[in-house]
């Protein structure tokens, strides 16, 4: 991986008086797993578990920027125009993110601010619908990769390829099949610099959702949407990055990375450099579509800046934090 092969050089510490700035993301299952039935209250009550950490760190004085995943569920919002798409036109799939990272923002925001109040916390929570540039001769355009969506049988696959010949199907051992569609790499985060101003102000601000919306700009300067969706990760990386946080947080299932994961020689990984990781993920030893894409935006963001990145459960946000828990890269 070459972004990560040169790490720059670290920048200056901050003052222990400056509260520090953290980007945490959420995967797209603290909203929705997929053993869950899918409603709102089941995705409140996961939203609900997730944000008491949040509200724990917000407590600590850090600022705080919440980025989160989007699927299933902008692949559901798409099943639903495809099935009312003679009563209703259906949206594009931009818009469909958009409305996915509203959606889910809103919920985020509910659980964290009812978090902070039981906390006796009065920190301002706000949702920013955000929008990603991406480069319209990105590769990824031309070899769909991103899985939206539920599963589907053999038979449902062959079903949705006969009636959506544009959609682009993939396997996945064990569970079925999934939709994919294009995920560019992000070039800016569009609202970074609001993002950053109202840290500054200690309003916790949950953003890039889904990735963000992604557009891009014209000859102009004018942006447009374009139908992809980014990897949320990554898209936390970039934001990190542009608003000079202290760390990147990507929350996930697993306790830490594992190399050779669901093999007899399976190991456990606490701490790599950017270096190190950019030479596990070219070994093969990082399963590609699920932990390699984390580890990646991980790596390029130590890389980049000079400060690490840290992944983790949930659950184990302040341990890893401390460094007693969770995997560290740079």
């Amino acid at each position: 991986m070459t972004e990560a092969a040169h790490p720059a050089a670290a920048p200056a510490p901050r003052s222990s008086s400056v509260p520090m700035t953290l980007v945490v993301a959420l995967g797209g299952n603290a909203m929705l797993r997929r053993s869950d039935d899918g409603t709102i209250e089941t995705q409140l009550a996961r939203s609900d578990e997730a944000m008491a950490h949040i509200a724990r760190l917000v407590g600590t004085g850090a600022h705080v920027a919440v980025t989160h995943g989007n699927g299933p569920v902008v692949g559901n919002i798409v099943i639903r125009n495809e099935a009312a798409r003679e009563l209703v036109t259906p949206m594009p799939l931009y818009i469909a993110g958009a409305d996915s990272e509203g959606g889910l923002g809103f919920m985020l925001q509910l659980s964290l601010a009812n978090a902070l109040w039981m906390r006796g916390d009065e920190s301002p929570v706000v949702t920013l619908v955000t929008e990603t540039v991406v480069s319209a001769d990105d590769p990824a355009f031309e070899r769909p990769t991103k899985p939206i969506g539920p599963y589907y049988t053999d038979e449902q696959a062959d079903a949705l390829r006969a009636s959506e010949p544009a959609w682009s199907f993939t396997s996945v051992p064990g569970s079925g099949w999934r939709r994919v569609v294009a995920s560019p790499k992000p070039l800016r985060i569009v609202q970074a610099p609001v993002i950053g101003r109202l840290l500054a102000t200690g309003t916790v601000t949950i953003a890039a959702g889904g990735g963000g919306v992604p557009v891009c700009e014209a000859a102009d300067g004018q942006l447009h949407g374009i139908d992809a969706v980014i990897d949320k990760d990554w898209a936390s990386a970039m934001l990190a990055t542009q608003i000079e946080a202290d760390a990147l947080v990507i929350l996930m299932e697993s306790d830490r990375v594992y190399a050779g994961w669901g093999t007899p020689g399976q190991r456990a990984i606490e701490h790599l450099t950017a270096q190190g990781a950019g030479d596990l993920l070219e070994s093969g030893a990082l399963e590609e579509g699920s932990i390699g894409p984390k580890v990646a935006a991980s790596a390029w963001f130590a890389a980049t800046t000079g400060r690490h990145a840290v992944m983790c459960r949930v659950e184990d946000l302040d341990d890893a934090l401390a460094g007693r828990a969770g995997t560290r890269i740079g």
